[in-house]
């Protein structure tokens, strides 16, 4: 973990602890200026202020899909990430979370590998018997809970299983995409229609579009970045790469800080949301979304 993610996360926001984070992490050297996150270590944040969170989603997916996501973590402006637990390399893409305490983990819930469908969405106690399955197998891989929880091909957003993954998220007290003040922001994605791909939707300059056209609040921005597979059956594959080299370019990392747009991640909007809801109550005002 770079020595200006350390810092960042001993200041404001992340001074808050979490359930993954990594013992004995000293800062060693002074934030580089070009670092987004230097500009954000002063002060704290609320819902008035522009937060983005950065999430990666298919941890676990593979090696080398990881690889990129971790780099994303490291040398790009990603905050947290979605595991797919039966995900060929999970195990160890949860080692490689330990040692980062800045990295904060949901689960990516999946009914499906690699397009193939493996359980009836019609089938509502299959759906809840294997969301339940995941969800403890996410507390066993990590020893803890998710901090957020969202889905492959946004599978929780159907009408007939939400209500299942909203009680999930009140189950886990985690928010589930697309159901909270957490504005989602979809767009960053190679492939408008499938199987076609248009690397300008996943460009730096696609990418500054969308950053600069969010709003007060907390928005959440996906992403699938990664290192290219040499399987054959990958059918979003040279797009991860691109993913990754706008979500490491150094013009992004620039105009967030000019923009004034705080970077944090699923753990830190749970502190910034109960921090905020309690100065409005003391303040004689019910807590409102910010949307």
């Amino acid at each position: 973990m770079s020595p200006t993610r350390r810092l960042f996360l001993r200041s404001g926001l992340a001074a808050v602890g979490g359930w993954l984070a990594a013992p004995g992490t000293q800062a060693a050297a002074s934030p580089s200026p070009e670092d987004p996150y230097t500009a954000m270590s002063a002060g704290d944040a609320d819902l008035t202020q522009r937060l983005a969170i950065i999430n990666a989603d298919d941890l676990g997916m593979s090696e080398d899909i990881d690889r990129g996501i971790f780099e994303a973590f490291d040398r790009g402006i990603v905050t947290s990430a979605s595991l797919l637990v039966d995900g060929a390399h999970a195990v160890e893409a949860v080692r490689q979370v330990q040692r980062r305490s800045d990295v904060s983990l949901g689960l990516h819930v999946a009914f499906d590998n690699r397009g193939r469908w493996l359980v009836s969405m019609q089938d509502r106690r299959t759906v809840q018997r294997e969301l339940d399955r995941q969800l403890e197998a996410f507390v066993r891989l990590t020893g803890g809970p998710p901090s957020h929880i969202d889905s492959h091909h946004h599978a929780h957003m159907r009408f007939n299983v939400a209500w299942q993954f909203l009680e999930a998220g009140a189950r886990y007290h985690c928010p589930v995409r697309g159901f909270t003040e957490v504005y989602f922001v979809g767009g960053f994605w190679g492939q408008p229609e499938f199987g076609r791909t248009d690397l300008t939707k996943v460009s730096a300059d696609f990418l500054l579009t969308i950053l600069k056209s969010i709003g007060p609040g907390v928005s959440e921005i996906s992403c699938h970045p990664g290192r290219m597979e040499a399987r054959s059956d990958a059918q979003y594959n040279r797009e991860r790469e691109v993913e990754l080299q706008s979500l490491c370019d150094a013009k992004v990392k620039a105009a967030i800080a000019a923009e004034g747009i705080r970077l944090i991640s699923f753990r830190e909007y749970t502190h910034v949301a109960s921090t905020t809801a309690r100065r409005m109550l003391a303040g004689g005002c019910r807590p409102t979304a910010s949307r």
